[in-house]
C-alpha cells in the first residue's frame, strides 16, 4: 500500500469524461476510455435486446442486409430544378414545411415561425407578418414536416409552394426527394430569415436562374451525385459541414451543361457567379440524394434501420424502415464547436435544428468524420479524433459503403446504416455534424451533437410491439 501511495498516479477513466477533467487539471496522467451502459442503462431494455428478439432475429438480420444492400448499390443523381408545387406530392398552395418532425405552432422554436411567416407574405398570402401570423393560428395556413411530403430541410427548412428546390432520383428505384437550393448566407429556406433582399434573391432564383438550370440538367441525364461524393471525401470533405471539394467538383459538372443549354451570355454568366459564389450549393443536393436513398428502404418488413432522422430545435425525431411513418422524439440536443464571434455561446444558439442530419443516416457527415479533419479541427480535434469518430460509428451500424473510400480509414468506407438495435445494444447513439444557428436567424458556428438516447429506447419498444414480443 504504501508503494501505491508514493509511486506516480496513471489512471484510466471509463464512461464520463468529468472525472478525468479534474485529473487532467492536477496534472495527474489519464486514459480516457469512451464507454456507454448497454441499454442507457436501462435493465428492462438490456434484457429484451438479449433475449427478447430471439424470434425474428433471423428476419431482422436478413432485412437490415437487404436494406444495406439498396444503400450500397444505390445511385442518386441531380435531375431538376422544380417549384415545390409542381414536384411535391401533397404540397398545396396554403402549405409551409418545416424541417423536424411534426410540431404544432404553439411550441415552435421562434426561429422557425419567423420562417413560416416570412413563407407566407412570399406566398403573397399576406401583406406582412402580423397578417401572416393571423393566417397561421386561424389554420388556414397548413404547417407541415418536410420530411413527412418527401422533401429535406436544412436548418429551418422552410418550403413554400412557388419556392423551387432540387430534385434528386434514386436511380435504381425512382425514389425522388427534394431540398431548397442554397441561397446565401442569409436567406428564408435554410436560416428562416425574411426580408426585401432575401425576397429579390429568392424571385431570382424562382424566375430565371431555377428555370435556366433547370433547362440545363433536363438536356442531359442528370448529375451523378455519388461520383462527386466519391471524390469529396478523398479530399477533406465531410459532405455535411464542408462541401469544398464536391462544390467545385459540381461546378466541374454543371458548367458544361449551362454552355449547351442555349442561354444567353447575361443568364449563363449570372448562373455561373450562383455557383462559383459558394462552394456550398452541393449541400441540398447531398441532402436531398441521401433522402432519395433511403426512401427505398421505407417500410421494409422487419428492417431496423434508421430511414429518417432530424430535429427542429425542441423535437429531435426519428423513423425505423419496419416502422413506416410512425415518430419516436426527444427533446433536441444543442451542438458542441466552435463558434464563428466570441460574442456568441450557446445562449445565443437554438438546439440541433434541420434535416440534413439525414447525410448520416447515409453515411456520411459525422460518419465520414475521418475523410474531413479540417471539420474535427472545428472542435478543437485531431485527424486522429476523426478516425476514432469513424470507428465508434461502426458499432451501430450495418456495414461500409465501398463506394466511398476514406485514405485515413485505409480506403474502407464510412460505417453506413444505423441499426437501432445496435444503438441499443451499446448505448452509443449516432453523432452529426451541423452548423450552430442563432434564435434569431443564421448561422453562428459549427460543431457536432449526440443524438439523444430516448428516442432510439422508444423505437426499440416500438418494435417490441410491431412484432408482438414480449419487452
Amino acid at each position: 500500500m504504501s508503494n501505491l501511495l508514493n509511486s506516480t498516479l496513471s489512471v484510466i477513466n471509463v464512461g464520463l469524461s468529468h472525472f478525468a477533467d479534474s485529473l487532467d487539471a492536477q496534472g495527474i496522467p489519464t486514459a480516457r476510455v469512451k464507454w456507454s451502459p448497454p441499454a442507457g442503462g436501462d435493465p428492462v431494455l438490456a434484457r429484451f435486446l438479449r433475449s427478447g428478439l430471439q424470434s425474428i432475429a433471423q428476419k431482422v438480420e436478413e432485412a437490415n442486409a437487404r436494406a444495406f444492400k439498396h444503400i450500397i448499390n444505390a445511385e442518386p443523381y441531380w435531375v431538376g430544378i422544380k417549384r415545390a408545387r409542381d414536384v411535391v406530392p401533397g404540397m398545396e398552395p396554403n402549405v409551409i414545411l418545416h424541417s423536424g418532425p411534426p410540431i404544432s405552432w404553439d411550441r415552435m422554436a421562434p426561429v422557425q415561425q419567423k420562417g413560416i411567416l416570412g413563407a407566407v407574405q412570399h406566398e403573397k398570402l399576406a401583406e406582412d407578418e402580423a397578417g401572416a401570423l393571423r393566417l397561421v393560428e386561424s389554420g388556414a395556413i397548413s404547417v407541415r414536416s418536410a420530411m413527412d411530403m418527401g422533401v429535406a430541410g436544412a436548418g429551418a427548412g422552410i418550403v413554400s409552394p412557388s419556392m423551387v428546390v432540387n430534385v434528386c432520383r434514386e436511380r435504381n428505384t425512382g425514389k425522388e426527394a427534394y431540398c431548397v437550393p442554397f441561397e446565401g448566407r442569409v436567406g428564408l429556406g435554410v436560416w428562416g430569415v425574411y426580408n426585401p433582399e432575401v425576397e429579390a434573391t429568392l424571385h431570382r432564383i424562382e424566375t430565371v436562374l431555377g428555370p435556366a438550370i433547370d433547362k440545363a440538367l433536363a438536356a442531359s441525364d442528370g448529375i451523378p451525385v455519388r461520383n462527386i461524393i466519391a471524390q469529396g471525401l478523398q479530399m477533406n470533405d465531410d459532405t455535411h459541414t464542408r462541401q469544398t471539394a464536391e462544390g467545385y467538383i459540381l461546378v466541374s459538372e454543371i458548367v458544361p451543361l449551362l454552355l449547351q443549354a442555349d442561354l444567353s451570355n447575361a443568364i449563363l454568366q449570372e448562373c455561373v457567379d450562383l455557383f462559383v459564389s459558394s462552394e456550398r450549393w452541393f449541400h441540398p443536393l447531398g441532402i436531398a440524394s441521401a433522402l432519395s436513398v433511403l426512401k427505398g428502404i421505407k417500410g421494409m418488413e422487419y428492417c431496423t434501420l434508421l430511414c429518417t432522422m432530424c430535429g427542429n430545435a425542441v423535437d429531435y425525431g426519428i423513423q425505423v424502415s419496419c416502422l413506416g411513418d410512425r415518430w419516436f422524439t426527444s427533446p433536441s440536443p444543442y451542438l458542441t464547436g466552435m463558434y464563428l464571434s466570441p460574442k456568441w455561446s450557446q445562449k445565443d444558439a437554438v438546439p440541433w435544428m434541420g434535416d440534413s442530419c439525414i447525410v448520416e443516416a447515409y453515411g456520411l457527415g459525422a460518419f465520414s468524420g475521418a475523410a474531413a479533419p479540417a471539420v474535427i479541427r472545428l472542435r478543437g480535434g485531431s485527424y486522429q479524433d476523426g478516425i476514432q469518430q469513424s470507428e465508434e460509428m461502426k458499432q451501430i451500424t450495418t456495414g461500409v459503403n465501398y463506394n466511398y473510400p476514406i485514405p485515413l480509414l485505409g480506403f474502407s468506407g464510412p460505417p453506413t446504416g444505423i441499426d437501432i438495435l445496435k444503438v441499443g445494444m451499446t448505448g452509443i447513439t449516432p453523432l452529426a455534424h451541423g452548423g450552430i444557428i442563432s434564435h434569431q436567424g443564421g448561422q453562428i458556428g459549427a460543431g457536432v451533437v449526440r443524438l439523444p438516447f430516448e428516442c432510439f429506447r422508444d423505437a426499440i419498444h416500438g418494435v417490441s410491439e410491431r412484432y408482438g414480443l414480449q419487452a
